[in-house]
């Protein structure tokens, strides 16, 4: 269930996942010069330089205007703008994020088991499950002063899409609490 909700969320992002590493010289590699970006890569393309490119429009969808939000509520030209410069970025961490859960995953795919997840893999899986939780909440109609679950009848098929968010919320609530614990 959780790698489906984290693929759907992927899918949602739109986010192509990026081009295997460009193996490194050996020679760069003993100079200290491995993660200097290569001279035949097109600018547009090199890390922290191809910004600016972005969208200026919130999305339609109501889930991807939730997950990606208008930065300032009250200046549509300054939230374009940011928009413009930041989006890309912010679908490639969720989508990362999401590859990350969905790696964590594979191994028990189909036959159940358990998860562990060192300190990094753990903030991966609150960032994933996050966007879960919105993406889901989204297109419940969460309110923080509704407790819209309680109201639904026992047949709703809507009880189905609620218990999988109340599950993902304890999964969230649990692993935080572990990581404050210290372990993950």
């Amino acid at each position: 269930m959780l790698a489906s909700l984290a693929r759907e969320v992927l899918e949602l992002l739109e986010v192509p996942e990026r081009a295997p590493e460009r193996p490194v010289d050996p020679l760069q590699a003993e100079l200290g010069l491995a993660d200097l970006p290569s001279f035949a890569a097109p600018l547009e393309q090199l890390e922290g330089l191809g910004g600016g490119d972005g969208p200026v429009a919130a999305p339609e969808d109501a889930v991807l205007r939730r997950l990606l939000p208008d930065a300032y509520g009250d200046d549509p030209q300054a939230s374009a703008e940011f928009r413009r410069f930041t989006e890309r970025g912010l679908r490639e961490r969720k989508a990362e994020n999401a590859r990350g859960m969905l790696a964590a995953l594979a191994p028990v795919a189909g036959q159940g088991g358990r998860v562990q997840l060192d300190a990094e893999g753990a903030r991966t899986w609150l960032a994933a499950l996050n966007d879960i939780r919105l993406a889901l909440g989204t297109r419940l109609g969460v309110r923080d002063d509704v407790d819209a679950f309680a109201e639904l009848d026992e047949d709703d098929p809507a009880r189905w899409a609620w218990a999988v968010y109340d599950f993902t919320t304890h999964l969230q609530e649990t692993l935080v609490r572990s990581m404050g614990r210290g372990g993950a």
